[in-house]
């Protein structure tokens, strides 16, 4: 099979776009969810706002949401959230901050080596935006009236109870129409 030049160049435009497009969903890898809670929590220590446990397992699943919607669909972080009784939880980060309570948090969270690390928007523009989005329009509620927006009906949480999945799904968060 022969193709002329223009036939030629429209086929490596084609081939050049696919290349493009694959390299750039690459580049949108999963954040580790520690590195995702130290950016709130940065944000947190310095604007001198309170955040709890419960408010920490929203606002990470305010910006998860947010990610899926700017990406199509990638998830933010590869774990899963858990259906649980006051809304979406991730069991990592609860077991991380569990010992807080219903208080403000007062340290970051640590990675397996003990290190701590949090998102670099250089190399992760997306999921900063995405928590920077979520953070600006939540950062003043608390983790109850957080809480209480996971909980509306037709969200991701609410058809998870309904149906006794013990996961969300991302479909349903991503399609989620509560604020």
């Amino acid at each position: 099979m022969t193709y002329n030049s223009v036939e030629a160049i429209e086929k490596f435009k084609k081939l050049l776009y696919i290349i493009i497009e694959r390299r750039e969903v690459h580049m949108m890898a999963p954040v580790p969810v520690q590195a995702a809670c130290n950016t709130i929590l940065c944000k947190a220590f310095s604007e001198h706002i309170p955040v709890s446990p419960m408010k920490l397992q929203k606002l990470l699943y305010f910006s998860y949401r947010q990610y899926l919607r700017n990406t199509n669909g990638l998830p933010l972080f590869s774990e899963q959230f858990e259906a649980w009784p006051y809304g979406p939880v991730l069991r990592s980060v609860y077991d991380e901050f569990k010992s807080f309570h219903g208080d403000p948090i007062t340290m970051f969270a640590k990675n397996a080596n003990g290190s701590v690390s949090v998102i670099s928007c250089q190399n992760a523009p997306e999921a900063c935006r995405a928590i920077d989005s979520t953070w600006e329009l939540y950062k003043n509620k608390s983790g109850i009236e957080l809480s209480q927006i996971t909980h509306l009906p037709g969200s991701a949480w609410h058809k998870a109870m309904a149906s006794r999945d013990i996961f969300l799904k991302n479909e349903d968060i991503q399609r989620e129409d509560v604020k």
